[in-house]
């Protein structure tokens, strides 16, 4: 999701955010359960996540790791929490795209 719609994030989360030159947003692995539970508490649907590994130049390497269909907030969340507990995540940062 855009950098635009951050707001919703508490001070702390939008801090931790990295932002790509594109406007794309991702954060650390170890961020992101608590980036997905913000979100669903402001009413936000999480629609899928991507998996991120940049290395030392900038360059990214991505993997689509889960993607999330309905219109529950809750719902999108506990998806993609269940998507995190997979095992070997196959990089350190996570790309979340939500609708409002």
């Amino acid at each position: 999701m855009p950098a635009d719609d951050l707001p919703v994030l508490s001070d702390e989360l939008r801090s931790r955010a990295r932002v790509d030159g594109n406007g794309e947003v991702a954060w650390h692995v170890q961020d992101a359960p608590a980036v997905l539970t913000e979100l669903a508490e402001a009413g936000r649907v999480s629609l899928g996540l991507d998996l991120r590994d940049y290395d030392g130049d900038g360059a990214l390497f991505e993997v689509p790791w889960s993607v999330y269909d309905g219109a529950d907030p809750v719902e999108a969340r506990d998806a993609a929490l269940r998507a995190l507990a997979r095992a070997e995540l196959p990089g350190d940062w996570v790309l979340i795209t939500w609708r409002p």
